[in-house]
């Protein structure tokens, strides 16, 4: 009996050991919050939570600031020059006249105001919000269009997305924010 209450607590050191090596993998490899200082200042100006940015910036470029999308949107958070001269606008800790967008200061405060921006426009739908990130608001604003629903449920979004892209996308997002959610919080 001995015996076995010895090995016991062996094997509950063993899998305790696993369960943390496999949190600080989860953490921070798959799951990091790097940017933190930046992206914890940029929500509280802009009242975004910090999980949606991270979810935002692990699904548009894994954290690399220098990322270039085909379509020309740059940086962490993905930004294209016109969304980013529009938001450098009225926005004081950035210097709309050398606007770099691949600074993850300003690509990160530019794309959390560009979120909160598109939170606020659909009354705090984040769905919305996300949908329209990836395809833009005319796109995103003709599918609302189509059939009659109230758009609160991921799956009343998801269905009515027309670019597979897009589905996935917020699919990943939505996926990522949860994972960020249970992990931080």
């Amino acid at each position: 009996m001995k015996y076995i209450c010895k090995r016991f607590i062996q094997l509950l050191i063993v899998l305790s050991a696993i369960c943390i090596v496999v949190l600080w993998v989860y953490k921070n490899v798959v799951y990091p919050r790097k940017y933190k200082d930046i992206v914890e200042q940029a929500c509280s100006i802009y009242n975004v939570d910090p999980n949606l940015i991270y979810a935002v910036i692990k699904q548009e470029s894994k954290f690399n600031p220098n990322a270039v999308s085909h379509s020309g949107a740059k940086g962490l958070m993905q930004l294209i020059d016109t969304t980013a001269q529009d938001m450098a606008e009225n926005t004081n800790s950035i210097d709309k006249n050398n606007l770099d967008i691949y600074d993850p200061y300003t690509n990160i405060f530019l794309g959390t105001k560009y979120i909160s921006y598109l939170i606020n426009h659909f009354d705090g739908n984040y769905y919305l919000a996300i949908t329209a990130y990836n395809a833009g608001m005319g796109n995103t604003k003709a599918w609302l269009k189509k059939e009659y629903t109230d758009y609160t449920t991921f799956s009343d979004v998801y269905e009515c997305i027309e670019y597979s892209e897009t589905k996935n996308y917020l699919n990943n997002v939505i996926n990522n924010y949860n994972y960020y959610t249970r992990l931080y919080e």
